[in-house]
């Protein structure tokens, strides 16, 4: 990301040149199409919009290719095949390649996939330390999106330490830093629901409830929609039910939080990769415990065996995550 006279926050291309003027042009035009759309609630006018600006931002990154895009696609294979310490190396690599650039915006994505990575391995304080390091590079950014997302990349460190205070300070601060406006609603949704994930580890349900009914609400309004084939979609609802599953268990509603993670794990079966995959796996763990709670000795086993097996297909290093812990 860029500040220049033709265009604020922009990718460069391989050679390290921002895209050429055409393409800025008709991308600016579309951007600001859907931002109208969004604000006065035209769904089908903002969608096509959307997907208008997805297939053109494709279109430029399969054309002039930024060497970091490149090592990106190298990681995500080795981490596929489950070559974790060549991933590990791709991903250093990237992490420098960005810092050379001086781009804050470029360095804290960088800095929040290695600490998705780490909580990934179960390296929790490496994650941690990244996950901290990329919320400073993004507050060094204008961009306030970026900077929450980097506070809810820090709530999901802080969760799997076990530090709910810290986890809830920063999801509370990723809440207060979103703009008002409808085009920010699929990001108020979902840091409404890590909100509420923290209150409910901490056992305050009354406080949570409101947030994750508030979630509720702004996810309804793409349903149906075809961004629900979109993977930020999709995870946003599965992890709104996996915070609803936990807070009908702490109200002693088993049975409510069977069906709620049953909900989860069927949006993140329409996820790939080895995140969704072990977001899957913790689902099904926690579907065979509320399964076995609840007398159903056999949907226990099913959940368990299946979530067994997704875990050795992932060859981690060892078994990594709690069968509570907050998904990607």
């Amino acid at each position: 990301m860029n500040d220049d006279s033709t265009g604020r926050n922009l990718p460069r291309s391989a050679s390290g040149a921002l895209p050429d003027p055409q393409f800025l042009g008709e991308f600016a035009k579309v951007i600001e199409s859907w931002a109208k759309a969004t604000t006065a609630g035209e769904t089908e006018e903002a969608e096509s919009a959307a997907m208008q600006a997805f297939s053109l931002a494709c279109e430029e990154a399969c054309k002039n290719p930024r060497p970091s895009l490149l090592l990106n696609q190298e990681a995500n294979d080795l981490e596929r095949k489950g070559d974790w310490s060549e991933a590990e190396a791709v991903r250093r690599k990237i992490l420098v390649l960005e810092e050379s650039t001086g781009d804050f915006g470029l360095i804290a994505k960088a800095q929040m996939d290695l600490s998705a990575f780490f909580r990934l391995l179960g390296r929790l304080d490496e994650a941690s330390q990244f996950a901290c390091a990329a919320t400073a590079s993004a507050r060094r950014t204008n961009l306030f999106p970026l900077v929450v997302m980097a506070l809810v990349c820090e709530v999901r460190c802080a969760l799997e330490r076990g530090d709910s205070a810290k986890a809830l300070a920063a999801a509370s601060e990723a809440l207060g830093l979103i703009e008002a406006g409808k085009m920010y609603d699929p990001m108020r949704a979902k840091a409404l629901t890590s909100r509420a994930r923290c209150l409910v580890v901490q056992g305050r349900l009354t406080e949570a409830a409101p947030d994750l009914d508030s979630s509720w609400e702004l996810l309804q309004a793409t349903s149906g929609s075809w961004m629900m084939t979109m993977p930020g979609p999709i995870g946003a609802r599965a992890n709104w039910w996996e915070v609803k599953s936990q807070l009908e268990s702490r109200k002693g509603n088993l049975g409510s939080a069977r069906e709620a993670m049953t909900q989860a794990i069927d949006y993140h079966r329409r996820s790939e990769g080895p995140h969704a995959l072990l977001a899957l796996a913790r689902a099904l763990e926690r579907l065979g415990e509320l399964s076995k709670a609840i007398g159903e000795v056999a949907e226990e086993a099913r959940a368990l065996n299946e979530a067994q097996a997704i875990r050795k297909d992932l060859r981690l290093p060892s078994k990594v995550g709690s069968r509570s812990d907050p998904p990607r």
